[in-house]
């Protein structure tokens, strides 16, 4: 007995500290939204389309881009016919969230963000067990047996685990290994894309020939939790691949802990290519306001957090006119209806940090259908 007492008193507070580190590492759960209802277009995309596309890309961007480029057989230039000479300079309507008042300078600075990374609160209690499980080793006997013999097992066990839990949670994504069109994900090519600091408008894809086979349109958007936000653009007929990420923050390189701290000011997004040709820009809007509440400030559904709040990005000219008329007509309708104001944010597109590879598809690959025009409800948990 008076050794189990013993074992109790010296694992209590150990598993305690080492579950509340596991758990802040987690996605909070339990939400689901109702998938906008698809169009009749004609399937083109889906797996087999993309798995065909040649691994050779042209990409038409905006940005500061290296002299020297890692693949000779990608090139990328600045836009020279009139939509972005100077991506900076697009709209002052773009600075500001939908609502079109003065509050949201308000709304804007306190997504802000640090500029340098702040621990989080999984590291700092890493780290505490770490110095505290480090100290008791240091004063152990290690060849007495026994109640102390346990206590130095245990102390060393904690120690590995929470240094194991720290280094995860400090190194960076390996954009590398993220998972690219063959899956039809954008994840590798967004990740190429921000260590270059480049915020791309098109996407074209070269043929065997060296010519263009299709060119696709860049489009970004946060809806709250982005594993419900990617599956709802998955099932659109026209939208080529997919990936979720981080954008509008305050650092470079940011994971998913860093996000859900808050401080970085980055919001949880989704980026993708679609086929302006099947698909409009203004289908995927409809598609993204029809799983949010646009008057909610930091929110969607049971989520809250500036890492939740919801933002239409447009990355062209184009994108920028269909967006402005959108919100407009949206205004009206929620002044109409005595609700409001719509604090949706309206911004540059700005670098987009594609997520860890396990968020890539989460949906999908637990078993939600991701088929073009499914209708099932999106159920996003974790």
């Amino acid at each position: 007995m008076r050794t189990e007492n013993a074992v109790a008193r010296l694992l209590g507070p150990w598993l305690l500290a080492t579950i509340i580190v596991l758990r802040l590492s987690r996605q909070p759960s339990v939400l689901a939204f109702s998938s906008p209802t698809g169009t009749t277009a004609a399937r083109r995309g889906g797996l087999g389309y993309v798995a065909q596309l040649k691994r050779r890309v042209v990409v038409n961007s905006h940005g500061n881009f290296p002299t020297q480029h890692r693949n000779n057989s990608v090139r990328r230039h600045h836009q020279t016919n009139g939509r972005y000479n100077n991506y900076n300079n697009i709209s002052p309507s773009l600075a500001a969230t939908a609502g079109g008042s003065g509050d949201n300078d308000d709304l804007n600075s306190k997504t802000a963000g640090f500029p340098f990374p702040l621990p989080s609160l999984s590291q700092i209690l890493s780290v505490w067990i770490i110095g505290v499980s480090a100290k008791r080793i240091a004063q152990s006997d290690i060849l007495s047996g026994g109640e102390m013999g346990m206590n130095l097992a245990v102390n060393a066990a904690l120690f590995v685990g929470a240094g194991f839990v720290l280094v995860k949670s400090i190194r960076g994504i390996d954009y590398d290994s993220l998972e690219d069109l063959e899956q039809k994900s954008l994840a590798k090519q967004a990740g190429a894309w921000a260590l270059e600091g480049c915020v791309p408008t098109r996407l074209e894809v070269a043929d065997d020939d060296g010519g263009t086979s299709a060119t696709y349109e860049v489009a970004t958007f946060a809806g709250g939790c982005f594993w419900g936000t990617e599956l709802t653009f998955q099932r659109i007929p026209g939208v080529i691949a997919t990936c979720v990420g981080y954008t509008q923050g305050a650092i470079q390189r940011p994971n998913y802990e860093q996000v859900c701290s808050g401080t970085t000011g980055h919001t949880e997004a989704i980026q993708l290519i679609y086929d302006p040709n099947e698909c409009s820009y203004e289908r995927l809007l409809n598609a993204l306001f029809n799983t949010i509440n646009p008057t909610l400030v930091n929110r969607v559904n049971n989520d809250m957090g500036t890492q939740y709040r919801h933002g239409v990005y447009p990355h062209t000219n184009e994108q920028q006119i269909a967006a402005d008329s959108f919100f407009e007509t949206l205004r009206n309708k929620y002044e109409t209806r005595g609700e409001g104001p719509i604090v949706t944010e309206l911004k540059d597109a700005a670098v987009f940090w594609p997520a860890e590879n396990y968020h890539q598809r989460y949906l999908e690959k637990r078993g939600q259908s991701a088929e073009k025009d499914c209708e099932e409800k999106v159920r996003c948990y974790g």
